[in-house]
């Protein structure tokens, strides 16, 4: 007998104006004033698990923020989970049946045991990567494991999470950040580039990874310069990076302390060439604003585009990433014929690439229908995801540059690679 056909919840959506960029930024490392970075060090939680059934319905677990400093970033995450669940119920459902949604707090810090416990086979979330680096040991259990997917969490560190092919991202990772910002530099035509770097792990594993693909590139690093939060005065630090006569530098840091170095930077007597930074320098906005004319306007950065494409994408940041996480777990679950996560995994890689191009997922399942392969190019553009990494192996990155009030102000976008 058919199992009976159960309505996904809907939850409002929060105002789609979202002017803070801060809160991007917050949720995909953590959030707020917490200056904790990511580390490849990885917190057990205990919590109780069983196998997942196959039911054949696919039980769909949201865990992003409701409330807290993520929560505006989170509720129009939440309302375009539920939107796309809607889209693939009216289309009839998968496996035969409406897929069932339950939402989990992820800014109440309590983990995704609840969801667990409620026996989900996938989880879309979570958005903070801190989040993920010291909650997803449970959710990804060799043995008890649930597909995972975050539209958000981009931490380097998460690279190598072993998560046992079960954790997947639509966001890309700030390693193919790192090819952005090299592209970046490329483009200015520089031959040369000093990179001041913060000495912790995350700007380190930034550092490694932006080295990588700049000398890929042909373009000569003159020098790598570390600095530290704890040292209170970076003047010194920033009259060594000017010294080198670099076509341009590279900061790679927090908005904390990477903003302390352009205001280094920036009162200094030489003066700078161009500056390029990574996206989580953007959310220093008193300190740019504080900076001399010239210089702001010589400084731009590099970060993931967190809105959709077509004429009429999700609204919110990162909206239309959480809708391709929930759609490539749904045509994941069509493709192998079962909810069981430790099946469907397999596929998450598989349908995001070397097939017909199809951008929902009632046209995608169309084309399954007739014996084919398919190629999700979702609401977030192109969607590739490496089988080896479940990481997109190509994104859309965004150049920006500030203005008076140190408000980014995007000038243009390009794929990567």
């Amino acid at each position: 007998m058919a199992m009976p056909r159960t309505r996904a919840r809907r939850v409002p959506a929060a105002a789609t104006s979202i002017a803070a960029a801060a809160i991007v930024a917050a949720a995909c490392t953590g959030g707020g004033d917490d200056t904790t970075t990511p580390t490849t060090s990885i917190e057990t939680t205990t919590t109780t698990t069983v196998p997942r059934i196959d039911d054949m319905i696919l039980k769909l677990g949201i865990y992003l923020p409701v409330t807290g400093e993520g929560s505006e970033l989170g509720q129009p995450m939440i309302a375009a989970v539920e939107e796309a669940v809607e889209l693939i119920n009216d289309a009839g459902g998968v496996l035969g049946n409406d897929v069932v949604t339950m939402l989990a707090d992820e800014g109440a810090g309590t983990g995704p045991g609840e969801l667990l416990e409620g026996d989900v086979d996938a989880i879309v979330g979570p958005a903070s990567s801190l989040t993920a680096l010291s909650q997803l040991a449970p959710a990804v259990d060799p043995a008890t494991g649930v597909v995972v997917c975050s539209p958000t969490a981009t931490a380097l560190a998460l690279d190598d999470y072993p998560d046992d092919t079960f954790f997947f991202r639509t966001a890309p990772s700030d390693s193919l950040q790192m090819a952005a910002v090299a592209r970046h530099v490329q483009r200015t035509g520089a031959r040369t580039v000093a990179v001041g770097y913060l000495d912790d792990p995350y700007g380190r594993d930034l550092l490694d990874a932006f080295l990588t693909e700049i000398e890929a590139r042909r373009i000569s690093v003159v020098e790598s310069i570390d600095f530290s939060g704890d040292e209170p005065d970076l003047s010194g630090k920033a009259d060594d990076l000017l010294a080198l006569g670099a076509g341009v530098i590279v900061v790679l840091a927090d908005s904390d302390d990477g903003g302390r170095l352009l205001a280094a930077l920036d009162a200094a007597e030489a003066p700078a060439p161009l500056v390029v930074v990574n996206d989580a320098i953007r959310n220093a906005r008193q300190t740019i604003q504080s900076l001399s004319p010239v210089f702001r306007d010589g400084l731009t950065g590099v970060a993931p585009a967190a809105r959709g494409v077509g004429d009429d994408p999700p609204d919110g940041f990162f909206a239309a990433h959480a809708v391709d996480c929930v759609n490539l777990i749904a045509l994941s679950v069509v493709v192998a014929g079962t909810d069981a996560p430790r099946v469907f995994r397999r596929n998450m890689a598989s349908v995001s690439a070397d097939g017909r191009n199809c951008s929902t997922f009632e046209t995608c399942a169309v084309l399954l229908e007739q014996g084919l392969n398919i190629d999700y190019d979702g609401a977030s553009g192109s969607v590739e995801l490496s089988n080896a990494t479940g990481d997109p192996i190509r994104a859309r990155f965004e150049s920006f540059g500030f203005d008076a009030d140190g408000v980014e102000v995007r000038t243009f976008e390009f794929d990567v690679p």
